[in-house]
């Protein structure tokens, strides 16, 4: 299954980069082609997002660490790492323990400056839990 991303321009799809057109371009002319769709509304954001999915998945293939061993415990890791916690949300109980509530990295919850702010900082956290450079990790991620 391939996924490519489209920008609706009036009645007509375009491929959003060289990257969807290549795709695209592979696809027979007439052929008919199944797709499941739906919107966003910050595409570099959304490529930020689908890119460090990517990488906890690299990650989580990379390691034996059992506190590493699945896509969301990856994500989870990285907001411990950088101390990625909405002190508005988070509490002290009545007997003075603190609830951390990490902050959703969501294209929707995040601002995009914020956003590439977290991506970068999470990329060094990822490449340096498996002892690779972060250049190493978004090829990997990339190829993989």
């Amino acid at each position: 299954m391939k996924e490519l991303v489209f920008q609706k321009i009036n009645d007509t799809a375009i491929p959003f980069s060289q990257e969807d057109k290549a795709i695209w371009d592979e696809f027979k002319t007439n052929q008919l082609i199944k797709a499941k769709i739906y919107g966003v509304s910050k595409e570099r954001s959304y490529r930020q997002l689908k890119l460090f999915f990517g990488c906890c998945r690299t990650v989580m293939a990379n390691t034996e660490d059992p506190h590493w061993d699945s896509e969301d415990k990856v994500a989870f890791q990285v907001k411990v790492s950088l101390q990625f916690v909405d002190m508005e949300k988070t509490i002290v109980d009545a007997k003075g323990n603190i609830h951390l509530y990490y902050r959703s990295i969501s294209y929707a919850e995040l601002p995009h400056m914020a956003a590439c702010n977290f991506f970068d900082r999470a990329f060094k956290v990822l490449a340096k839990k498996i002892g690779i450079t972060v250049d190493e990790l978004l090829k990997n991620t990339e190829e993989g």
